[in-house]
C-alpha cells in the first residue's frame, strides 16, 4: 500500500500543474480536510459532499482524480504519524491569507453535520498552529464558516 500511494503521490501529485504550484498542495489540502471529517469518528454524508464541494472549488480535477485524490489522502492520514508532513505542504504554498482560508475550509467541514464536537475543535486548532494561523484569525474563521454553512 505504501509502495502504490508513493507512486501516486510522485507521479500524480507532485508533477507540477505550473510553474508556481504542483499538486502536492491539492493532496495536503485533502489529507487536512479528511483528517476533520475522521476527528469525530463519525464520518457522514455531509461531511464527504462538504470535503468534494470544497476540492472542487479550489481544484480542477476530473471525477476520477478527485476519486483518487480521496482514496490516497485518506489512506495516508491513515498511516500519517502526524501532521506536519501535510501542514508543511500548505506553509511552503500558501500566503498567510490562503492559509487562513484553509482554517476556514475546515470549520466548514467541521460544521457540515450541524455540529462541533471537541475532538474536531481541538484538530483544527494544532493545524491553525502548524500553518501560524493566529488566534485571532482561527475564531475568525471559525465564525465565518459557521455562518457561510447556515445559509
Amino acid at each position: 500500500m505504501i509502495n502504490r500511494l508513493t507512486q501516486f503521490f510522485t507521479s500524480q501529485f507532485l508533477e507540477e500543474k505550473s510553474k508556481d504550484q504542483g499538486h502536492g498542495l491539492e493532496f495536503a489540502t485533502a489529507a487536512l480536510l479528511i483528517e476533520i471529517s475522521r476527528s469525530d469518528h463519525e464520518r457522514n454524508d455531509s461531511e464527504k459532499e462538504s470535503i468534494l464541494a470544497i476540492l472542487t472549488s479550489l481544484f480542477e480535477f476530473t471525477e476520477e482524480e478527485l476519486s483518487n485524490l480521496i482514496i490516497l489522502a485518506e489512506e495516508a492520514i491513515e498511516d500519517a504519524h502526524d501532521l506536519h508532513q501535510f501542514t508543511q505542504v500548505i506553509n511552503e504554498h500558501y500566503d498567510y491569507a490562503a492559509r487562513k482560508h484553509v482554517v476556514e475550509l475546515l470549520w466548514q467541514v467541521a460544521y457540515a453535520d450541524g455540529r462541533i464536537d471537541k475532538f474536531e475543535e481541538h484538530i483544527i486548532r494544532r493545524i491553525a498552529g502548524l500553518v501560524h494561523v493566529d488566534n485571532k484569525d482561527f475564531i475568525h474563521a471559525k465564525i465565518t464558516a459557521r455562518e457561510r454553512v447556515a445559509t
